[in-house]
């Protein structure tokens, strides 16, 4: 089966939705213009090796994150170190709009950092990116950004990478960020920890976001006992969202893998389909709550499959490809790869394309396989992102495009375990810690993330003084309030932000 493929220049609109392992609350659009002149006859002399999605179960390491302050599970020896003790004063100042608690903590960063500590190196870049108790110095921020990347920091790898795309030095853009979104990429489909999701908007233009944050207030929202209350009832829809929030940690609950399981094990008994599905890569990968069981898996998946869930055909081809379970068999992970596609199952497209990237079972054929991609992509299918990214960084397939590289590895390194930071910024500031909620959207602004830019802008706007804002020795000054606002609205308006485009014709 091959796709219909126009030869004309094609608008393709391509949304990331939500999946266990590409955990996206809200869909992002993006918009590429790919023509037939974009395409390109160069093929690589090897397949490349590709991530696989029931590799064994990992911790992807994640160093000098600010996540185990918020969940000390994650890594509860880390949490005694003398950097995180930092940090947690650090982030105590911005609560309490403590100026000398603040230069303390600074002062500890800086003092770790020039002893070679590579994640005080990263937040002291940070500070002087800011200008937070340090007079606002980009040199120096682009200093200690390169000295704690040596040091293997995620997050001035992303300071640093962005600061590269905002400058237009895509070369050096698309190789840093293709080197994070690997990470990230591995970080979604195998990691032990739970998903990242999504960074939220906390306004709606000028004014919070009422609605949406709202469902943000765990088990005392109203209409999560709704759900419970349907759940209880027999309702099996309703136990199937129950475990997605319990498995993904949403509306402001904690990840909870027993009680994930227990809930789409419910579902499932009841002839739930996404529950099977959901079950069966469960099973597959071993990731979280249960052991690893081929068998089981290909059983329900087969049970969804039964019900016209047609992705689960695309992960019963996967089980084919590899013989996970059962005898390798390409001819039928082929068949089954094309049961998904023919029914708008954006796997069974991606998985087709890998095939003819790498010549398994079919003929290698490169611009088939981008087809594929594309088509997958226009899915929403985030690995089609990264397939896309590929190519156009290598031109392999396509014609080499760096900007067009390094934007769609963006995409995909903002998925990896340092988009953390948006959950607990949230938490933050639901809880009405607006100061500590600034100061983890601004980290996060940094590194090129357009929504907390938006955040961390539109606290400055609303909260005025009450935003906690640090300045050089103080709390921010009126004239600083409104220089960081601006840079922030200046940078989320370059990222597509309609209304930070407007705040900036206002200013």
């Amino acid at each position: 089966m091959k796709p219909r493929f126009s030869t004309q220049r094609l608008i393709l609109s391509l949304l990331i939705i939500l999946s266990l392992y590409s955990p996206s609350l809200h869909a992002r659009r993006v918009y590429l213009f790919i023509s037939k002149d974009d395409f390109n006859d160069a093929a690589s002399s090897s397949p490349e090796h590709e991530p696989a999605v029931f590799d064994d179960p990992m911790r992807i390491p994640d160093p000098g994150s600010w996540s185990p302050l918020f969940d000390p599970d994650m890594n509860p020896e880390a949490v005694n170190g003398s950097y995180y003790a930092a940090v947690s004063e650090l982030m105590s100042a911005a609560s309490k709009g403590n100026a000398r608690m603040m230069a303390g903590a600074a002062a500890e960063i800086e003092s770790a950092a020039n002893d070679g500590d590579p994640h005080a190196q990263s937040v002291l870049a940070f500070l002087y990116g800011a200008g937070i108790m340090r007079e606002r110095n980009e040199a120096k921020a682009l200093m200690y950004h390169h000295f704690a990347t040596q040091g293997g920091s995620f997050q001035s790898k992303m300071a640093l990478a962005y600061t590269y795309y905002r400058q237009g030095m895509y070369e050096k853009a698309a190789k840093l960020y293709a080197e994070i979104a690997k990470t990230g990429v591995k970080s979604f489909l195998t990691s032990k920890d739970s998903p990242v999701v999504e960074p939220i908007m906390i306004h709606d233009g000028a004014e919070e976001d009422k609605e949406v944050l709202m469902n943000f207030h765990g088990e005392e929202d109203e209409s999560f006992k709704m759900l419970v209350k349907e759940a209880e009832e027999g309702n099996a829809g309703a136990m199937y969202r129950i475990g997605m929030i319990h498995l993904l940690g949403l509306r402001g609950l904690r990840v909870d893998h027993a009680k994930a399981l227990s809930w789409l094990s419910k579902a499932a008994d009841k002839g739930e389909p996404e529950s099977m599905y959901l079950l069966g890569e469960m099973y597959a990968t071993g990731v979280v709550c249960v052991e690893r069981n081929y068998t089981k898996a290909l059983e329900l998946l087969t049970l969804a499959s039964e019900q016209h869930l047609y992705a689960a055909y695309d992960r019963m081809g996967y089980l084919y490809l590899n013989g996970y379970g059962v005898d390798k068999d390409y001819t039928k992970a082929i068949e089954y790869f094309q049961k998904a596609a023919e029914n708008d199952g954006a796997g069974g497209h991606y998985n087709l394309g890998l095939m003819y990237l790498k010549g398994t079972g079919v003929k290698r054929n490169v611009q088939l396989a981008i087809k594929y991609f594309l088509i997958a992509a226009n899915s929403g299918y985030d690995l089609a992102f990264y397939q896309l990214a590929k190519r156009f960084h290598t031109g392999v397939g396509l014609k080499k495009n760096l900007p067009m590289a390094a934007e769609l590895y963006k995409l995909i390194a903002e998925y990896g375990p340092w988009n953390s930071l948006s959950r607990w910024g949230l938490e933050s500031y639901i809880r009405g810690d607006v100061g500590k909620a600034f100061l983890l959207y601004s980290r996060m602004a940094e590194q090129g993330y357009e929504v907390a830019q938006s955040n961390a802008a539109w606290i400055l706007d609303k909260y005025g003084e009450r935003s906690m804002c640090m300045g050089e020795s103080r709390l921010c000054t009126d004239a600083e309030r409104h220089q960081r606002a601006h840079s922030l609205w200046q940078q989320a308006s370059k990222q597509g932000n309609e209304y930070a485009a407007s705040r900036i014709g206002d200013a």
